[in-house]
Parts: structure tokens; sequence; C-alpha cells
């Protein structure tokens, strides 16, 4: 099939028969500002800020709905298309609350930016503003605002059409339109904070991050969720050495532009209170905190003792690299077999795949099978970054052990069985790579410190 050639601000492009005119201008590394209009979600056409003028058509033409054609002269930035985006833009500010500086869009608002780009330096409306209702709990995750929503309806296409869930909708009639919750009740699908991702304004938000920091103040890292194997890539923010929230990052051959609620709030686990951060070594029936190079010559002391009769539990939250250098450790000192804790999640069609662990694949792919080994007449087991908390027999079976060693980031019972326990770090805090479950390798990147004197597992 041949390709539609056009012109666009002077210069000729091609593009596949079939695309739009915004979809053109993106092909071409520029851009028209939109709202409405979202890659990943159907053409809606009601916001009316894409507008360009076209040769031959004797008004300005929306881009979002605009087919290409051959021989086709468009220009995005001629006085007539701007006049007309700021006409658009003097509409939707009309009734737009100046909440600029509570609001926690600031800085990643498409009103503002566009506004400061072409809008009016003044308003024209000398009448009251309709005044909605603010604060309203969508559900416990998101937080809506009325007043700041041009009901541009991405929401209520995402939920539609990308999480199968029509539950937002729009109700009442003229400028007293809003978003609302179908059937009165509270969002429930497990995607739902996208919502808050594709909306352009500060209508939307996360109830978990409102208030939390201004977003020219986090240090925005990319890096992949750990939450489960399908490797979602994420965009982390962070401020003080604390995590305050992930977002997904667009990736077509992964996540495309959406991920999961439970991916979110995977960063709440690393400043939880029962982090490990410091080497602990057993004496006289206690853990006991003690220094690197002591902890170290335990290890090495109890995996001699061991030799053959140790078992490996090798965990797929750790990195390739980890999980290479640590199944080097146990051929090295000759253990009789390894695998890894199977950890189950959610599943589903859209991006959940039941497998709870981000590096099972890695893990498979270095000799690391899923499963925990028998334990039956070993003499001692490493556990490096997984824990057996949820294996009964297994944690009675630890208890039977001479030795038993644990690297791992949190105060586990698995961590109150071992002989000497290492402190280590949490995908957030190091950096290495996962593969995820489509055989891809990404890079994880640290983002913060980790507590105290834990050290990447690796080391």
């Amino acid at each position: 099939m041949s390709m539609v050639k056009l012109t666009i601000d002077g210069c000729e492009v091609e593009v596949q028969p079939g695309s739009t005119v915004i979809q053109a201008v993106r092909a071409m590394g520029a851009d028209v500002p939109h709202y409405c209009w979202h890659p990943g979600l159907s053409v809606s056409g009601n916001c009316r800020i894409c507008l360009v003028e076209v040769e031959g058509m004797p008004t300005v033409q929306i881009s979002c709905n605009l087919g290409v054609r051959d021989g086709m002269v468009v220009h995005t930035q001629s006085a007539k298309a701007r006049a007309a985006r700021k006409d658009v833009m003097e509409l939707l500010l009309i009734n737009h609350p100046l909440d600029c500086p509570i609001c926690d869009q600031a800085g990643e608002c498409k009103l503002q930016e566009y506004s400061f780009e072409f809008g009016s330096d003044g308003s024209r409306f000398a009448f009251p503003k309709v005044h909605k209702q603010k604060h309203v709990r969508f559900s416990e995750k998101v937080t809506f605002d009325a007043e700041r929503c041009i009901l541009c309806t991405r929401c209520v296409r995402f939920l539609d059409e990308v999480a199968g869930a029509d539950e937002l909708d729009i109700v009442n009639r003229g400028d007293r339109n809003e978003i609302a919750v179908a059937r009165g009740g509270e969002l429930e699908s497990p995607y739902q904070m996208n919502v808050i991702d594709v909306c352009p304004v500060g209508a939307l938000t996360s109830t978990d991050f409102r208030f939390k920091s201004r977003v020219w103040f986090l240090k925005q890292t990319r890096s992949v969720c750990p939450g489960c194997s399908r490797g979602c890539n994420v965009t982390v923010g962070a401020r003080w050495n604390r995590l305050l929230r992930l977002v997904p990052a667009e990736n077509a051959a992964v996540n495309r532009w959406w991920m999961c609620d439970d991916g979110r709030f995977t960063y709440k686990a690393v400043a939880a209170g029962e982090r490990l951060g410091a080497p602990l070594v057993r004496r006289g029936g206690a853990l006991e905190e003690t220094t690197w190079d002591e902890a170290l010559a335990a290890a090495v002391d109890g995996l001699r003792k061991c030799g053959v009769d140790l078992v490996g539990v090798i965990s797929a939250r750790l990195t390739n690299e980890e999980i290479h250098l640590a199944a080097s450790v146990l051929d090295e000192v000759g253990a009789r077999a390894r695998g890894h804790v199977s950890r189950t999640c959610a599943q589903d069609d859209l991006l959940r795949t039941g497998d709870g662990n981000p590096n099972a694949a890695g893990a498979a792919l270095m000799g690391v099978p899923a499963g925990v080994p028998s334990l039956d007449g070993a003499k001692g087991a490493f556990l490096c970054g997984d824990d057996l908390d949820g294996d009964a027999a297994a944690l009675a079976a630890l208890d039977g052990l001479e030795f038993v060693l644990y690297a791992g980031t949190h105060e586990t019972a698995t961590m109150r069985r071992a002989h000497v326990v290492l402190p280590g770090v949490t995908s957030f805090e190091k950096d290495g790579s996962f593969t995820n479950v489509d055989g891809r390798v990404q890079r994880v990147q640290s983002v913060v410190a980790a507590p105290g004197d834990a050290l990447p597992d690796w080391k």
C-alpha cells in the first residue's frame, strides 16, 4: 500500500493511509496542542484545541479527526490557526478556577502550558463562574475536582475502551456537565489510577500523592515495576531520598501507556519500618548487629561447613546480574539444588500476568527454576532475596538446619531463623536488569539510597 504524501509547515511528510493530521505532525517530530486526543484512545474531537489551517478549506479544522490525503497542505502555526486556538482557550478558561497555586497538576498541566504558549493575558468574561463539586471521592485512590474538569472524556474512554469497565460518564447539561461515577458508586477497576495519568488538567488526582510535592521538585527516574513479570516501564518520582510515586512510562512493546494500580504502590515497601539496615550474626541464640567483615566471615564459614549438603533459594525478584552471581556461589560450594519461590498475583487480559516475580524469566534462563528445593537431609540453606514465610513446613525445616544464610531487605519469619543476615536493597535502590515474561531485558535504575549499611545483593 502506497504512502500518503502531504506538506506540513513547509515540510513534505509520508505517512500510512488512514492516518490523521495530528498523527502526521507527530510522525515528523512536531506536535499540535491537544487535550481530548490520546494515542491509546478513540477520537472524541470535543476539546477543539488541535485546530490547524488546511489550504483549500474555508475554516480551520481539528487535526485529531481529519484524515490525510495526497497533496494536502497543512499549516499548524499560521496566524489563523493560532488565533482559533486562543479563542478555544478563552472558552475553556471561562469557568476554570484559579487553583494553580494549590493544584497537584501544576508543572505537568497542559492547560497551564497552552495558556502560557498562546492564551490571552486576561479574561473578557465578566460574570460569576459556575461552581461545581470539589474534593469528590471517586474511590480511595482517586479524588475528583469537577471545577477543573474540561470534559475531554479521556477518563471515560480509558475505562470503557482499555480497562473494560464502564464506570464513568458525563451527567447534567450545558455548563453544568460533569464527570460522575456510573450508578452512584465508586471506581472499582484495578486500572482506575490511569485516569489520573490521562487527565490533561488537575481534575483527577491521586489521593495517595495529593499535596506531597510539586512535580518539578521530584527526581524522575525511568525504571521497571517489580510487581509482576510484565515489567511495566515506570517513571519513579523521589524527593528527600523518599519514593513518592510511580507512574507509567510509555513503551509500546511492554505496557504501552498504562500500568495497574497494584504496581503503583510497590514503592511503599521501600520505606517500611521493618527494613534491614545492618548485618546480623546469631550469638547465644539471638541475632546481633555486627560489621560486614564479621558477617561475611561467618557466612563463608557456614557455607564451607555445609558443603554439598546446601540448598539454595534465589529470588526471582533479584536482577539478572545478582541471580547469576548467587548461582555462581552455589556452584562454587557444590550446593545440591537451587530454586526460587513461586509468587502469584492477580491476572487479566491487559497487563497483569499472574506471576508475582519480576524476573522469573531471567531466573529460569540462568538455571534457577520455580519451586523451593526439598530441605530433607540438608545441612544448610542459602536464602538470597527470598523468604519462605508462606510455607509453614519449609519454615519448620529451617529450624532443623545447622546453618541458614539470609540475604534480604525486610525482617521476616525466615530472617528470624537465620544464623547470618546480610541486608540487601530493593529494586528501587540498585542498578541492574530484569527479564520480563516476553524475554525482554530491561534496565532497573537506582532512585534512592538504601537504609543504614544495606548493600545491593551483587555486592
